[in-house]
């Protein structure tokens, strides 16, 4: 009777999925350009001089002699311009898609470096953890502890935007965690309970676009959690959580008169 019910409820708030469907994990990594050594072109752009096969870029296709001329629809006019435009979101985006001339023809390529099991297991591209051992200590109660003293903070009266802050972060490091463990329904509930924490705020705030986002990707959560847990009591706070955002987003709703 409870699945049906969740079921059923994560139908009415999942319309909005399809709008936030891979959202991006905002959260630092390993950059989408490491393995990549460029230098001034003579024109426009960034000429490659080398990069490694196993390199997000040489995985994607970048070869060397290619000319990088735009970054994510941003024009890259010179070297500085694009390390300034690639050292932010090449850091915190899975991919990001470059235009290159090769031989006067202009081409298309998607960089890409995300999380495999996390995209095979719920279907999102989150960013990889920008490191793969720490002196043996478990990297998923590493990260899993960092989203938690992240949230822990927000318990303190500090201001809204950096509550909001904080919740980026916790959602970073529990996808982190997720990446190491991603059939974990606890870490799911942790970023199903953050997303819809911090939509919370976004619309108390009235930021009604990034709450609407937020609900729909704790929605998202939710949703794909209820497809992994056994628990009886994991599928109730997934109830709970999928009815608490099916209120909030009612009360954005234009209220008739």
């Amino acid at each position: 009777m409870k699945m049906t019910c969740l079921t059923r409820m994560a139908a009415t708030v999942f319309i909005l999925c399809p709008l936030t469907l891979g959202l991006l994990a905002d959260a630092r990594a390993a950059s989408l350009f490491s393995g990549l050594i460029i230098a001034q072109s003579q024109q426009r752009g960034v000429k490659v001089v080398e990069v490694r096969p196993d390199s997000p870029s040489g995985k994607a296709g970048i070869k060397v002699a290619d000319v990088i001329i735009e970054i994510g629809g941003e024009k890259v006019l010179s070297l500085d311009d694009f390390v300034a435009k690639s050292r932010g979101r090449g850091k915190k985006i899975p991919e990001i898609r470059v235009k290159v001339l090769r031989k006067g023809k202009l081409l298309d390529f998607v960089i890409a470096s995300y999380s495999v099991p996390i995209y095979q297991a719920w279907k999102i591209k989150a960013v990889e953890p920008p490191y793969t051992s720490l002196g043996g200590v478990s990297l998923f109660q590493h990260w899993v502890g960092k989203g938690d003293r992240e949230l822990a903070e927000n318990k303190q009266e500090i201001p809204v935007n950096a509550k909001i802050l904080n919740y980026r972060e916790a959602i970073g490091f529990y996808y982190f965690a997720l990446h190491y463990s991603p059939t974990s329904v606890t870490v799911g509930l942790k970023l199903g309970d953050a997303y819809k924490d911090m939509a919370e705020l976004y619309q108390s705030g009235g930021s009604l676009p990034e709450a609407v986002r937020s609900y729909g990707m704790a929605a998202e959560i939710y949703d794909k959690s209820s497809r992994i847990a056994t628990k009886q009591a994991e599928l109730e706070k997934i109830l709970a959580g999928l009815q608490n955002v099916e209120e909030r987003l009612f009360m954005l709703l234009p209220q008739e008169e």
